[in-house]
């Protein structure tokens, strides 16, 4: 029944990509700006680049269900590794902060013996039913120097593992309980005094989405990419043998995406968890797996998952990049077949690999999507702009195109290597704008990392 589930998902992929390659081309435009954008957008420098080669990094997040916000702080100087770590509390909706205090979470503060690791906040949401807030923290071990680890993954040599935890706060995030793992299979439970221990690095790896979404029957939704078995057919084979070691996993296996749900157990005071079988592509549709997901909850009651791909390796005409995602009638039991995320006049739109983000406006009780839609093929990461709000068709489901507003693009004094991604969401609980935070990597010559971190306000009309 999961072959012929899987088959059909594959036919209509592969029909997809058939019709971009031969004689499509002139339906996938770059999208156009609109003459009224559906909110205004004001950009401002949050924190100035310290010095040539480094950039400022920004996560802020509402902490419980009132006006506490947390801010985490950093730098970045390499890929991947944020570094110098810092975290300050308002409890005025971010008017006043308490002083910036150092974070033992990153490769560079957290070590034993030779090996390092990361802990970061992923995800945070105060979830009604149990009266907490939840917090997704992921953990990331590196066997040997992270930077070091860092840059032989990408020769396709990789020496590092994955894994979520979770914890809850009762008090807005003032105290916290012990971090629980996540997990969907057997395995070694991580141990504080031995990281490396393979039983646990082996088994559960996740690499968990951006946020929590609390369903209207009381669950919580998280979404996590793990590895999926799967034997690949002869295209795949092909593929697979010339796209570099780095952008697919181990032969027999692909990248996917499940869907945890938390049930609140008021007698253990934690959740019960289940998850969904996974969903997921051919490495020939994306090279690197599905990734970064996200899901919005759509007025009918239907989950709306979607995720990162990736061509990666490919050739970007032949094999186009976009954003992908599944749909669930059952709470997120079950998903349908992948396909990709198109505009409601049917048009596809080309993507990079790069996350994107859902938000329901309590202004206006709109949902909306924010993300990356490229004017050419995209090629793997790039390019990461224009950076794109739209709002969300929650009948076919797909972007409404008349909609497509332009947070930022490239400007006459970017490099072309500029990139609007990674950016931290959420709604001012007071103004009910948007609130977004940017570090514009490669805005500057040089060093992509010589860029300011900023703030946009977005406010809708």
């Amino acid at each position: 029944m999961q072959n012929k589930f899987f088959q059909r998902a594959i036919n209509r992929i592969l029909a997809a990509l058939v019709l971009l390659a031969f004689g499509s081309e002139s339906r996938m435009k770059a999208a156009e700006p609109l003459p009224r954008a559906i909110c205004s957008v004001i950009r401002e420098v949050y924190i100035p680049s310290p010095k040539p080669g480094v950039s400022p990094i920004v996560g802020v997040q509402y902490l419980g269900k009132g006006l506490r916000r947390r801010e985490f702080l950093g730098q970045q100087s390499k890929s991947d590794l944020p570094e110098k770590m810092k975290v300050r509390f308002s409890d005025d909706n971010g008017r006043n902060w308490s002083p910036p205090a150092p974070l033992d979470t990153g490769a560079d503060s957290l070590r034993q013996g030779e090996i390092s690791r990361e802990d970061l906040s992923f995800a945070v949401n105060f979830d009604p039913a149990s009266r907490r807030t939840i917090e997704m923290v992921f953990q990331r071990v590196f066997l040997g120097d992270a930077s070091d680890v860092l840059h032989q993954y990408w020769k396709g040599d990789k020496k590092f593992y994955d894994h979520m935890m979770y914890r809850l706060s009762s008090d807005d995030g003032r105290t916290w309980t012990t971090e629980r793992q996540l997990t969907f299979e057997a395995g070694a439970v991580f141990n504080p005094t031995n990281w490396a221990n393979p039983d646990y690095l082996h088994s559960n790896e996740l690499y968990g989405g951006y946020d929590v979404t609390l369903l209207r029957n009381g669950q919580i939704a998280y979404p996590a990419s793990i590895r999926v078995a799967h034997a690949d057919d002869d295209e795949d084979l092909k593929v697979r043998a010339t796209v570099p070691k780095y952008a697919s996993p181990v032969s027999g296996y692909v990248g996917g995406v499940t869907c945890f749900l938390g049930k609140w157990n008021k007698k253990k005071n934690d959740y019960d968890w289940t998850h969904s079988e996974p969903v997921f592509v051919p490495i020939r549709v994306s090279t690197r797996g599905l990734g970064e997901p996200t899901i919005a909850e759509l007025k009918d009651g239907r989950l709306l998952l979607e995720m990162r791909g990736s061509n990666a390796g490919l050739d970007p005409v032949k094999y186009p990049s976009h954003k992908w995602i599944s749909l669930s009638k059952d709470g997120g039991k079950t998903w349908s077949p992948v396909t990709d995320l198109r505009y409601d006049t049917g048009e596809p739109f080309y993507a990079p690999a790069s996350f994107a983000k859902f938000i329901r406006s309590h202004k206006t009780g709109k949902l909306y999507w924010i993300g990356n839609i490229s004017p050419k093929p995209a090629d793997g990461n790039g390019p990461r702009y224009p950076l794109y709000i739209a709002e969300v068709d929650e009948k076919i489901p797909a972007l409404k195109k008349s909609t497509l507003t332009v947070i930022d693009d490239r400007g006459p004094e970017d490099t072309k290597a500029v990139q609007f991604s990674n950016f931290s969401l959420l709604e001012n609980r007071k103004t009910l704008d948007l609130e977004l935070f940017l570090s514009r990597f490669g805005e500057k010559p040089g060093s992509k990392f010589s860029a300011n971190a900023y703030k946009y306000t977005l406010t809708f009309r």
